[in-house]
């Protein structure tokens, strides 16, 4: 009686310690949450424009997930354009929020920037869609005042409209990013320039709905456009993990093959060698460190060599 006594001692005290265990276990799982990440979603459900963004997010978080712990990425919902993106932010709308922008010394000052150019500089070389009955009208141009009798169209809120008013081109700004195929094609306005890392899928995509629609064959425009992640004042750790997620993966080169197969496809097609490249300025850097240039894919120097 006694030793079966003992041996039932021994198992209740067995299964306290194992219910122990378990019960420090599940405390440890539920203290390991998972950190939701928000990125802005597409203007409609053909824009392809925030795939990358989305795919460049996972891959610094994948990065990072040994050190920081799992993550969730949510997007906004569409129809949202830059203006009211911005808005959003300084509202606090959605809690741990990255978007990315072509910065400005404004949004230096005002929100917390990793200054890791998210699409290798690219974006700042800008080939226009035209109507194509168009196709040869615009090749005689060999400067900008050769634009300054053209009505460009861009969207409301975007950098790119600044830059071209400030030197001396006119811009009709839309607020609808559709909007501006449309009208390009129906030649009420005269181009519509898109950066060559973008021009490629907006033209697969838009095409069958806007047939006369039409990629410029013989200018192009260059200015400097960092793209940069930027997120709220105060977001410093979960921008701090970014960061450190974007430079191991190009240190390790998983960042350029992603870049490689989003980007290069589009970057070849529009034969930037054989055009006539515009150089404009961009007033609206004045205070960021050009460190960021090392990332940098530069055609500037492919163009003019």
């Amino acid at each position: 009686m006694n030793i079966r006594g003992s041996n039932g001692g021994v198992c209740i005290v067995t299964k306290l310690i194992v219910c122990f265990f378990l019960s420090c276990l599940m405390t440890n799982i539920s203290y390991a949450k998972t950190t939701v990440f928000t990125y802005k979603g597409p203007e409609h459900s053909g824009d392809q424009r925030y795939i990358y963004v989305q795919k460049v997010l996972e891959l610094a978080l994948d990065k990072t997930k040994t050190e920081y712990g799992d993550y969730e990425l949510k997007q906004t919902s569409e129809n949202i354009n830059l203006g009211r993106l911005l808005l959003q932010m300084d509202k606090g709308i959605y809690s741990n929020y990255f978007f990315k922008v072509s910065v400005t010394d404004e949004l230096l000052d005002n929100f917390h920037v990793i200054r890791f150019p998210i699409d290798r500089g690219v974006s700042g070389y800008r080939i226009a869609f035209i109507n194509k009955q168009r196709k040869d009208e615009f090749c005689p141009i060999t400067n900008i005042e050769g634009l300054s009798n053209k009505i460009i169209v861009q969207g409301i809120g975007w950098l790119d409209s600044e830059i071209l008013k400030y030197n001396g081109i006119n811009v009709y700004a839309l607020s609808n990013y559709r909007s501006m195929f449309e009208i390009v094609t129906l030649k009420r306005v005269d181009l519509f320039f898109r950066a060559i890392n973008e021009i490629k899928n907006e033209y697969d995509v838009e095409h069958i709905h806007y047939p006369d629609l039409y990629i410029e064959p013989c200018i192009a425009l260059y200015y400097p456009l960092p793209r940069f992640f930027v997120t709220d004042k105060n977001n410093v750790e979960n921008a701090n993990r970014i960061e450190k997620g974007l430079k191991i993966a190009y240190e390790d080169g998983s960042f350029i093959t992603l870049w490689e197969e989003y980007f290069l496809n589009s970057i070849e097609l529009v034969n930037l060698q054989k055009r006539t490249l515009l150089k404009l300025e961009n007033p609206f850097i004045q205070k960021l460190n050009t460190d960021y240039q090392k990332y940098n894919y530069s055609l500037l120097e492919k163009v003019t060599n």
